[in-house]
Order: structure tokens, then sequence, then C-alpha cells
């Protein structure tokens, strides 16, 4: 039995299945609207909801069904939670208002939904706070209409103040039209007042490329992987 290298002396695979791979990431296109920055949005003239339901972010998303790449936004408007105002403008930045008065917690946010999403797709967001934060939670889900009923797919929660300024999480498409929520809540017995400045979403797009080395003479070389035994046969 004839046996040859797997790799030439100089340098060339004789097998396939040897070269080494390093995976890179890239993030394209925009499926939210007016997120960049939230000052040219429509949120201040946006439709709004008041709920009291038992669970506020579904019922608001169920209820709304936000299209068009337009923003919605909701608040708690009474027991069993603290009325509180919907979000609004202010500057460059999204107010978000929070206040738990006498045990009874608050929470108001903005939704929206997307277009164009392709189904088994992640989704990269992105949530810019550069102002000073307050304490509280900021949390983004992502929703999908399955037949007459409104599903929960990812939820992602941020603890504010937050360490550093951009926020991030990814998510699924379940459909070509999910839905996105952004709200706060907040531990806080006195009023506050929560700051965004932008939202982004972006496809998530991996790639594999070959690993190359360059040598004493600067020139580039392919990174091969050498199998046990070292050796392949002809037959």
């Amino acid at each position: 039995m004839n046996n040859k290298q797997e790799i030439t002396s100089r340098g060339l695979a004789q097998q396939s299945g040897l070269d080494i791979f390093c995976s890179i990431t890239n993030y394209t296109g925009e499926f939210i609207s007016m997120g960049n920055p939230l000052l040219s949005s429509n949120i201040d003239v946006a439709f709004d909801y008041g709920t009291t339901a038992a669970d506020p972010q579904l019922d608001a998303i169920s209820t709304l069904l936000p299209s068009g790449n337009t923003w919605f936004k909701y608040y708690t408007s009474g027991s069993p939670y603290t009325n509180i105002q919907a979000p609004s403008i202010n500057g460059n930045y999204i107010q978000f208002k929070g206040h738990k008065n006498s045990g009874n917690d608050s929470y108001c946010g903005i939704c929206q939904g997307l277009t164009g999403l392709t189904v088994g797709k992640k989704y990269y967001i992105e949530m810019i706070s550069p102002y000073l934060t307050v304490e509280g939670t900021l949390t983004v889900k992502t929703y999908s209409k399955a037949g007459e009923n409104v599903i929960e797919n990812s939820s992602k929660s941020f603890t504010m103040p937050n360490n550093i300024s951009s926020m991030t999480t990814e998510f699924t498409a379940v459909s070509a039209n999910d839905f996105v929520l952004i709200d706060y809540t907040t531990e806080s017995a006195s009023a506050v007042v929560q700051y965004l400045y932008s939202i982004t979403i972006s496809e998530v797009q991996e790639y594999l490329a070959p690993v190359y080395v360059q040598d004493k003479f600067n020139n580039a070389h392919k990174t091969l992987r050498r199998n046990l035994g070292n050796t392949l046969s002809d037959d």
C-alpha cells in the first residue's frame, strides 16, 4: 500500500478537511423604524394604551397588534398597579416614567411591529442609554402571532443604572412580522424618569473564513491541521 503525507513539504493539503476556519459575525440592515435616535420617532404622538391586566406587556401587544413600523405606547392605568404616564420624548431621549406607589408596581413602554424578518434568522438588538440613568429595570421582549393568540418568544432584562451605555441581546425570528416591546419598571417609592437614546435591530450574519498566517517574508499561508498518523492512503 502506497502512503503519502497529508500535507506536502510546501504546505499544500493533499486531503480535504484539513482547513482551519474562524467565525466572523456581521450585523446588517435595520429592521426597526424611527429608532436611532428616538428623537426622530413618532413617540410623542403615538397611540397609547392603558392597561391593568395581569400581564400588562402581553395585553398591550395583543390589544394593539402594532404594525407598519410605527411606535405604539402603553402604561399601567390603575389598580393593581400605580397609574403612570406613557413614555414621551424630551430633548434627544425617550422618557420612561416609573413609580412604585404604596407597593404597587408601574410599567410603561413602547412597542412596534417589525417587517421583512427571515424566519429562523437571528437578530441583534442594541439599546443605547448614555444619559445618567436611575434605578429600575429595562426589558426588551419579542412576540409573534399564532392564529388568534400572541406568543412571547424572547425576553431580556437590564438592571439600571447599567455599567455601560450599550445594552444588547439577540432573538430568533418566528415570523416575518414579529413584534418588539421595550418597557421600564422601578422599585423606587418616588417618581423617577429613565432615559433611552436609541434602539437598533440588525440581522446577524455569520461566516467561516480560512485562517492565514504570514511567514518571515510576509507571504500569507493557509493554516492547516494534521490528523493523527499524518499519512493517507492512495487506495
